[in-house]
């Protein structure tokens, strides 16, 4: 008797190529991409339907539905007659993590081969036990490396650290999550995800992105002690830029020093920019070095237009003595010049 065993590595690697082929560089995936890149690369139609879908078309019931794909969440059809594929998922179920895991997971078997010209659906009572465990596995595999791939999730964690939230930032279930931050945790004891350069490169903007919910600030960083809004304050969440209205701040030029080039309080630009003990302009005594204030625990040197340390949270130097105003009324200010 042949003992069957699940090619993994075969899974992540058609999954990897999905991700190459289907050029994306954020997360969570439009589920419509996998039929649109199927479609492009492939003879077959492939298409995504709901069980919803099904029963009006067909005039079916919810029962005739579970027992007909021998399933609770769905299933995929091939027809080598048509040259179509249809993935069916269940929408009665309430939870959108699970439902985009089962596209994908039905996608893989499609990918993989499990789905072909002698086998047209995949059901446990049409495989042999060994069979049916091996393609459920692998199609698994697949949907992960797919949905949230394993090296990518390893990176956002070095960047956010216990911030980590894997399933609102690949839209996953809550459970699903779990399983792939506890493994990933434990296989980068002995595999270095590091040297997963491709999809680095490729999401790397989504990888460090972070946004601030509450004045729209984003922008991209690797420093995970990052954990606030240099403007307001507010805690930073991982978000990437594809959905975003950036929020777009006054910037100032400061030297090796984190003195500003001019005093941003009376225009002096007579600095001694060699002296790093110039903290305060000689003409007005503003400051022109911008500081955390929690001196005890923080106090480090801060960017000239923060308000709030990124580190700590707390108030900075220059917002402190008015030299910059409140977020929000640069924020209105800007608004009212656009306007014009």
């Amino acid at each position: 008797m042949m003992i069957i065993k699940p090619n993994y590595q075969k899974a992540e690697i058609l999954a990897r190529k999905f991700l190459k082929d289907s050029k994306v560089e954020g997360f969570p995936l439009d589920l419509d991409l996998f039929r649109k890149v199927y479609n492009n690369t492939h003879n077959t139609r492939l298409r995504i339907k709901s069980f919803s879908w099904y029963m009006r078309k067909y005039n079916v019931d919810y029962d005739f539905m579970t027992k007909f794909i021998n399933s609770e969440d769905g299933c995929c059809f091939y027809s080598k007659e048509e040259e179509k594929a249809i993935i069916i998922y269940n929408d009665f179920l309430n939870n959108a993590g699970r439902i985009r895991w089962t596209i994908a997971h039905e996608f893989g078997h499609l990918i993989l081969g499990h789905i072909n010209n002698d086998r047209a659906i995949i059901t446990r009572n049409r495989l042999s036990e060994e069979e049916y465990s091996a393609y459920e596995l692998e199609a698994n595999t697949f949907a992960r490396e797919l949905l949230a791939p394993m090296s990518l999730v390893y990176y956002i964690y070095n960047c956010l650290g216990d911030k980590l939230s894997i399933d609102s930032i690949f839209g996953i279930s809550h459970e699903a999550a779990q399983n792939i931050l506890k493994r990933m945790l434990e296989w980068s004891k002995t595999h270095d995800y590091s040297k997963d350069t491709c999809l680095y490169v490729q999401f790397s903007k989504f990888i460090h992105s972070k946004y601030c919910s509450s004045c729209n600030h984003f922008f991209l960083s690797s420093n995970k002690q990052e954990k606030y809004c240099k403007f307001c304050g507010n805690e930073l969440e991982f978000k990437y830029k594809g959905d975003i209205d950036n929020m777009r701040y006054t910037d100032y030029d400061t030297n090796k020093n984190n003195q500003v080039s001019r005093c941003l309080t009376c225009d002096n630009e007579d600095i001694d920019f060699d002296n790093e003990r110039y903290a305060f302009c000689h003409i007005c005594g503003s400051p022109v070095i911008n500081k955390c204030l929690d001196k005890d625990e923080c106090g480090v040197n801060v960017p000239a237009n923060a308000r709030f340390c990124p580190y700590c949270g707390v108030k900075t130097l220059f917002f402190e003595r008015g030299i910059l105003s409140d977020w929000k009324d640069e924020q209105n200010e800007i608004n009212d010049n656009s306007i014009i």
